[in-house]
């Protein structure tokens, strides 16, 4: 083949191989989710939900996450994405302590003895049993799916 047709030839080829990269490890679709967490039958209020897809290729990004109510409730969002949902597929679940409210992290750095008492004592079903927060030790797992939106959780301590 002459120099002057192979550049154009390789360049048409990694235009072609550029074109198909990445179809077979699609992005799973990202689908609403929510649900209620309780502790031993008792709504956990103030508790960090993180739903981490376990589908090759996903980076921090598709990790799913939201902060449960006075109920128990949560609604999941992407935190990479700007998004409210969760990706449809495998995910662990980690359940943890939400960050501290900026007035209560305020009050740790002032040493406000009151706003942080008043914190901790708001916080009820405490604690929150640790093998929950890792991924290691969560025993917590859900088939996340366009069919379902409501994801409960019971947590045993």
């Amino acid at each position: 083949m002459p120099q002057s047709t192979r550049r154009p030839m390789i360049v048409f080829l990694l235009f072609l191989s550029g074109l198909t990269t990445g179809c077979s490890d699609a992005t799973p679709p990202v689908v609403p989710a929510n649900g209620i967490v309780n502790l031993r039958g008792r709504p956990l209020a103030n508790a960090e939900v993180r739903f981490v897809p376990m589908a090759p290729g996903l980076d921090g990004n598709f990790v799913a996450s939201g902060v449960t109510d006075q109920d128990g409730g949560f609604t999941l969002s992407l935190q990479g994405k700007n998004g409210q949902g969760c990706c449809a597929c495998r995910c662990k679940v980690l359940v943890g302590e939400a960050p501290l409210p900026k007035e209560v992290r305020d009050a740790y750095i002032s040493n406000d003895q009151k706003v942080i008492n008043r914190f901790q004592k708001s916080l009820k079903n405490r604690p929150i049993p640790k093998r929950y927060s890792a991924l290691k030790s969560t025993p917590l797992s859900f088939a996340v799916s366009k069919e379902r939106s409501q994801y409960n959780i019971e947590l045993q301590r």
